[in-house]
């Protein structure tokens, strides 16, 4: 019944994989960096297309497609103002670590989109309490998200070798994944009304894990500890501040 989420899945690491392919080739992260949020916002373009077109389907597009522009117009001007993006100055030489990359992208573009596309594909649609409820935490994540980034981006450009600490970062080390994490989990929470939540709940569960898991957290932490460890006011810091939620985490 759920098959067609089998064909999304399918075309997001295909268009990684033919990504993968210009940036390998030409050495390029201006490809990857916009990469992401352009698969997504496909994505989501594609599932409203064979969507009922109610508003409950149009509201998930556009907070997709402001995710989409946010996140991939931060990315493609970062790294066209600094030339490139460290994080894959150890792996764009190697393709097949390179490769790993991209479609791991791939499936998490897939993975993620699981809600809205479930929501997308049913019709007579109407909007729930609980909807927006999750379009409203959807809603605090972009902004959180949004702040974060600009905070970090304008301190980087005057203070390239320092570490972040100010603003929403003061308290939290990651307020931008924290962001993230509270838009998906609030898409999440939209799709409850209308989506099986076995299969929904894969996407809020896969992007937790790979931000505090694997290729967020654990390599922004081992790269800190190489710059800063010795710091005594990144140690303070560290003792002041939480991962993701203050006084939670």
């Amino acid at each position: 019944m759920y098959y067609f989420l089998l064909y999304y899945l399918a075309f997001a690491v295909g268009v990684n994989l033919l990504l993968y392919l210009v940036a390998y080739l030409l050495q390029t992260d201006k490809v990857t960096d916009i990469s992401y949020a352009a698969t997504f916002a496909a994505i989501a373009g594609a599932g409203y297309y064979f969507s009922g077109h109610s508003l409950v389907d149009l509201i998930l597009l556009v907070m997709i497609l402001l995710w989409a522009f946010r996140i991939g117009g931060y990315l493609f001007y970062r790294v066209l103002k600094i030339g490139h993006d460290q994080r894959f100055d150890e792996i764009r030489n190697h393709p097949l670590r390179f490769l790993t990359f991209w479609v791991m992208q791939g499936l998490t573009c897939g993975l993620v989109s699981f809600p809205f596309l479930l929501v997308m594909h049913q019709t007579g649609l109407a909007i729930t309490p609980v909807f927006l409820s999750g379009i409203a935490l959807a809603g605090v994540g972009l902004l959180l998200e949004t702040v974060a980034d600009i905070q970090k981006f304008n301190f980087k450009l005057r203070y390239p070798e320092q570490f972040m600490s100010q603003g929403v970062w003061r308290r939290i080390r990651h307020p931008n994944y924290t962001g993230e994490l509270l838009f998906w989990w609030g898409i999440f929470v939209a799709s409850i009304p209308y989506a099986p939540l076995l299969i929904a709940v894969l996407s809020p569960v896969w992007i937790t894990l790979i931000l505090i898991r694997f290729s967020g957290i654990p390599i922004l932490r081992e790269k800190w500890n190489k710059a800063y460890g010795r710091d005594p006011a990144f140690q303070a810091y560290l003792e002041q501040s939480w991962l993701l939620i203050p006084y939670v985490y």
